[in-house]
């Protein structure tokens, strides 16, 4: 009887590991293709350096940049990432790059497929970019509709901007909208502070976009005096918002 419990507690044990042993060997046997070409282990790694649906890499997105790159100067490229996006509606997405070179400083481009399968730089600014992504509306006229999140300031001065941009039907990267998300300031021992929304109204294609400033005090962070809310009101015009006057 014995013989029979200690099978009936250990059966189920073999069965386990052998599960687990089975699952372990079919994971190393499986392996990723880019145009038909197995990627190694290390190629295989989700960290920016080889994007897993074009095989573009790290080394490709540097040399475009050397090549075509604006500045005559060296970029930071150990802060390079990058991600393809389809930001003008065609068959083929675009590459979007970014060099976080510090808080307030950084690289942003944008390249382009060309029919040949090269990669053309269309958009470049010295910018320090936090994040972007597409906007959940589209205004008439527009192609998709990104939102690119900057950072700059110096000292004493930490701003955050919105750029709501996109592609043109010339295949110009157009900046449509900017605002301030965040503007704070410090002197004298106090600190400014703005922040800022947007919102989009498409039942009559307006932008909203609210601000309010406050001061308060370095030393125990309390308000000093009363906050200020503005309200402005964009309409759409040539492909950029205007200020409704």
């Amino acid at each position: 009887m014995k013989v029979k419990r200690s099978l009936r507690v250990l059966l189920p044990i073999l069965g386990a590991c052998t599960i687990f042993v089975g699952t372990a060997v079919a994971s190393n046997s499986v392996g990723l293709f880019v145009n038909d070409k197995a990627l190694s282990p290390k190629e295989t790694k989700l960290d920016h350096s080889v994007n897993i649906q074009t095989g573009i890499t790290k080394d490709m997105v540097e040399d475009w940049i050397r090549k075509q790159g604006n500045e005559k100067r060296d970029y930071y490229f150990d802060g390079l990432s990058f991600e393809e996006m389809n930001v003008d509606g065609d068959s083929e997405p675009e590459v979007l790059v970014r060099i976080d070179g510090g808080v307030h400083l950084g690289d942003f481009f944008i390249f382009d497929k060309q029919s040949n399968g090269s990669y053309k730089l269309i958009f470049e600014k010295p910018w320090h970019v936090e994040s972007w992504n597409i906007e959940n509306f589209r205004a008439d006229g527009m192609n998709p509709l990104f939102n690119i999140v900057t950072r700059t300031g110096g000292t004493g001065a930490d701003v955050r901007e919105s750029h709501l941009m996109y592609m043109n039907d010339s295949g110009v990267w157009t900046e449509a909208w900017k605002g301030t998300l965040k503007d704070r300031s410090v002197f004298q021992g106090k600190y400014h502070v703005a922040m800022g929304s947007y919102q989009f109204n498409d039942d009559n294609g307006e932008l909203f976009y609210w601000q309010t400033e406050m001061d308060a005090s370095l030393e125990d962070n309390k308000q000093e005096g009363d906050s200020k809310t503005t309200m402005k009101i964009f309409n759409l015009q040539q492909g950029k918002f205007i200020e409704k006057k």
